[in-house]
């Protein structure tokens, strides 16, 4: 159970903007801080999957400045990795300035990678010294910092802790062991006030994102669409993320707090509710990869949806019925990047989970015999996971139509 608890403590960190221009920035920051003069070339290597995902996401507070090689230059600028994914809330007018002054000088050369992990990789050199900083799986995990070809001392442990292969057991793919492990989880001090801390950051985000969406209907679905479009658009708002996402972060903790809100259950039972919406959360995102090929927000969060409300309703028996359900109203969703429009794939997964749980409430699920399904959650996810490798290939394709935008 401490294995878990850390894995599950390491997956919710508070973040400033879209995931990845953040985690450029923060590799970034590490240049900035030990080149102790003006850069004269910079090189980043990143996979395909990140470079995608911070392409068109808004920046808080920079404007038009969009995409790895601007949240590089201000990163590298900013200079403080002390910040880590919240770098973005420090920037000012003066960083701004000298951002554009780095990015007017052209130093930047980009490689893209393709590979199944986060790759983050950046070389800088100066005049007469050089320093390189990568990261690798983990948006926050920095495997390499040198300066001159000399390895620097710095501390990872707690980012060597996030990472656990055996963090997600055989019995946590039972739903009828989930409320046992939840009552575990809920017991640890650490865990409950940064579950709570990530509801007061994520409902606060709702509130900020009805400025965008008030919404045809008053539907939950337009809580989530709302922040995760705040959020893609650069609005200065910090989330709590999930499993390497604020997106997925926000998806899987408004709907559910609301619901709990909704029926004035208590702050107890909305913590508990909320920790098998991350939980189902880790889980999931444990077989695609916290930058995957598909959309997290939906295969992911939304399923995290499900077990939540599910869980509230004492009726964690009707999940892995509720979940063929729902995969088979959304299966097939690959990602595209992080932009404005994941407001609707947020929108479609909580839409969709409630679907699928007022069905089989209602006795009526689809048959484990039909397409990739499964007879329970986990062949069906072992099934659907399998189809990751195949929807990368979209990506080459992505990648294309973006670098010709």
């Amino acid at each position: 159970m401490e294995t878990l608890i850390k894995t599950i403590l390491g997956s919710l960190e508070v973040t400033s903007g879209c995931t990845e221009p953040a985690a450029i920035a923060y590799c970034a920051s590490f240049i900035g801080k030990y080149l102790t003069e003006p850069s004269v070339e910079l090189h980043l290597t990143i996979d395909q999957r990140t470079y995608k995902n911070a392409f068109a996401a808004g920046i808080p507070g920079g404007g038009d400045r969009r995409g790895a090689e601007w949240a590089l230059i201000l990163g590298l600028v900013m200079a403080c990795p002390e910040n880590r994914l919240s770098i973005f809330a420090g920037l000012d007018a003066d960083a701004l300035s000298r951002a554009d002054q780095v990015h007017a000088a052209g130093l930047i050369e980009v490689e893209l990678i393709d590979t199944d992990g986060l790759l983050i990789h950046i070389t800088a050199r100066g005049k007469n010294n050089s320093v390189e900083a990568r990261i690798r799986s983990g948006h926050t995990r920095i495997d390499l910092l040198q300066v001159n070809g000399e390895p620097v001392a710095f501390d990872n442990s707690n980012e060597e802790q996030k990472k656990s292969a055996n963090a997600f057991g055989d019995e946590l793919f039972d739903a009828q062991n989930w409320s046992v492990v939840i009552d575990e989880l809920y017991q640890d001090s650490e865990l409950r006030l940064t579950v709570r801390q990530g509801i007061a950051y994520n409902m606060a985000a709702a509130l900020h994102g009805k400025k965008y969406v008030e919404a045809v209907n008053t539907g939950l679905e337009n809580l989530v669409m709302g922040a995760i479009y705040a959020r893609m658009n650069g609005d200065p708002i910090p989330v709590m993320s999930c499993a390497g996402s604020g997106n997925k972060g926000i998806t899987c903790m408004v709907p559910v707090v609301a619901k709990a809100r909704e029926s004035t259950m208590g702050e107890e039972k909305e913590i508990r509710a909320v920790l098998m919406s991350i939980l189902l959360t880790n889980i999931i995102t444990s077989r695609f990869g916290e930058v995957s090929s598909v959309c997290g927000a939906q295969y992911a969060a939304g399923a995290g949806v499900i077990g939540g409300i599910l869980y509230l309703k004492d009726r964690l028996d009707l999940f892995d019925g509720s979940y063929n359900n729902f995969v088979s109203a959304i299966g097939g969703g690959f990602c595209d990047g992080a932009k404005g429009s994941c407001s609707m794939r947020g929108n479609v997964a909580v839409s969709a989970a409630f679907n699928a749980i007022t069905h089989a409430l209602a006795g009526f699920t689809v048959s484990g015999r039909d397409g990739f399904l499964g007879n329970n959650f986990r062949e069906t996810l072992e099934h659907l996971s399998r189809y990751n490798p195949l929807v990368a290939k979209f990506e080459r394709e992505t990648i294309k139509i973006l670098q010709n935008k």
